[in-house]
């Protein structure tokens, strides 16, 4: 039986669907993972830990271990940095790019990864799909762009704002495209959704907390609303 992977980088982004499932506890390398069903859906969830590493270890560490594995999605929260996008909406990834990776030295373009054909890593267009009806069902405002991904908190508006004009970005975080990237090498579908806690600005910090949990739960509904197309 096919299974779904699901990362988050931290347990306030999971608990809602880890919570939601009879699940076996199995140690995965330095990860532990939660492995049950969500009605007729077989799933697995993780909290990968924060940054481009920790999330593409946990993802290739998973994806060897459990090759039954058919899709994946990224669940979590983000910066909102263009597009309109404002706290608690919610960011589809079409698209995702790692900001901070430059190769510009060698003639590639920056956050363009040797090895691949674009900048960008491209979010599977049946599972994009399936997740809009499934945000559109629960009522959640949402917005499909491009998410971008590198190994700082975006806590000013330059930087925001900089990301945004070179990447056309929507919404920055630490996880999403490293996870791609992976994603890519291993040949299985993918998705990004970001609930929006902050606006990449001065205050993003404070932001974040206040706002982690409510974001977060528009997100995991989206997640189990998309899982029950499986019935």
């Amino acid at each position: 039986m096919n299974e779904t992977l699901i990362l988050g980088a931290l347990d306030e982004e999971i608990d809602g669907i880890r919570n939601a499932i009879k699940a076996e506890v199995v140690k995965v390398g330095a990860f532990e993972i939660y492995r049950g069903n969500y009605g007729k859906s077989k799933i697995i969830v993780c909290r990968c830990g924060i940054g481009k590493v920790s999330s593409a270890a946990a993802t290739a560490a998973i994806l060897t271990v459990f090759p039954s594995i058919a899709r994946v999605i990224n669940t979590g929260v983000a910066g909102g940095i263009g597009g309109g996008v404002k706290r608690t909406d919610v960011v589809l990834g079409a698209r995702a790019v790692q900001h901070d990776f430059d190769c510009t030295a060698d003639g590639l373009e920056k956050g363009h990864v040797p090895g691949f054909d674009d900048v960008f890593f491209d979010g599977d267009e049946k599972m994009l799909l399936r997740m809009e009806r499934a945000l559109k069902a629960e009522g959640i405002k949402y917005h499909k762009g491009i998410i971008a991904s590198g190994d700082m908190f975006v806590a000013d508006k330059d930087t925001a704002q900089n990301i945004h004009d070179r990447f056309g970005a929507i919404a920055c975080e630490m996880e999403s495209a490293a996870i791609a990237q992976v994603c890519r090498i291993y040949n299985v579908p993918f998705i990004a959704m970001r609930a929006i806690s902050d606006d990449g600005g001065d205050g993003a910090v404070a932001s974040f907390y206040e706002f982690v949990h409510i974001a977060a739960d528009n997100n995991i509904r989206a997640i189990k609303r998309f899982l029950q197309a499986d019935e």
